[in-house]
């Protein structure tokens, strides 16, 4: 997991160490990670109860409120709860609104093992809330545009190809390798010989590229046209009151009546003086 840099949210003075009410803390609306695992946060819990939190959440105060939002720690904010403390120890900083949310967004990428749809969607989140540009973000989070804009493309991908990436069917050059074709025809080719033939990234780049031209060649096929059939099946069409469709190719060929209903298929019968 590739490290983001701290961004140049520090405090003006040293964060204070206090002991809160666990009911006045609130969680991180920018938190990245969306679920965590029951069992690690069972054993966190029970490490809590035999030695009490080592390393305190930070926190910051809310605006006209006895309140604080996590900053960072949520884990060890919900295994507190599993433990039934009431009371912990917490740093407070004096950090505003977006501070917050971009501390939130960098702890957790440095500290959690997060899936790139969970980064993807705190980078959308934190842009829209704040009315960021991509460059923007990236100088905040201490990284190129493109790093930035290849985890936003995830969210232009297909929901069942998103959902493999968050429960890490696929992983990220998995991901990049679908977003060089297309359409999400191909896209969804790709997905479905990743996951049926287990590739790994380079046989999914390999695999991209045969797609891609394949499809070149397919669309440079010129296909002649057949005047004088089109005229017989736009005459059959007047004749019929009906689409009639006629594919030919030398001496042979097929002619394709539709019917709308029962009625119209015993209507074209008489008009082919056909009964049962």
């Amino acid at each position: 997991m590739e490290q983001f840099p701290s961004p140049n949210i520090q405090p003006d003075v040293q964060d204070e160490l206090k002991h809160v009410q666990i009911a006045n803390i609130r969680v991180n609306p920018y938190q990245p990670r969306r679920d965590f695992r029951q069992d690690e946060l069972e054993e966190l819990a029970q490490s809590i109860r035999s030695v009490g939190i080592l390393h305190p959440p930070l926190v910051r105060s809310l605006p006209n409120s006895d309140d604080y939002e996590l900053i960072s720690g949520e884990r060890r904010f919900r295994a507190s709860q599993m433990a039934a403390l009431t009371v912990i120890p917490v740093y407070i900083r004096k950090a505003g609104h977006s501070t917050s949310a971009l501390a939130a967004l960098i702890e957790n990428i440095q500290r959690v093992d997060l899936n790139p749809l969970d980064i993807a969607n705190a980078l959308k989140k934190i842009m829209i809330e704040f009315s960021l540009t991509q460059e923007q973000l990236s100088g905040k989070i201490g990284k190129k545009r493109s790093t930035t804009a290849n985890y936003l493309r995830l969210l232009a991908l297909p929901q069942i190809i998103q959902d493999s990436i968050a429960r890490e069917m696929i992983t990220m050059g998995h991901a990049k390798a679908i977003l060089s074709l297309d359409r999400e025809e191909k896209q969804f080719l790709l997905h479905e010989m990743i996951l049926r033939d287990d590739l790994n990234v380079r046989q999914t780049e390999e695999a991209a590229l045969r797609i891609s031209e394949k499809a070149k060649k397919q669309q440079l096929k010129y296909i002649p046209r057949d005047f004088y059939l089109e005229q017989l099946a736009e005459k059959l069409r007047e004749k019929l009151g009906t689409q009639v469709h006629i594919q030919g190719k030398g001496k042979r060929g097929r002619v394709t009546i539709d019917y709308y209903s029962l009625d119209d298929l015993d209507r074209l019968l008489q008009l082919f003086e056909i009964s049962l």
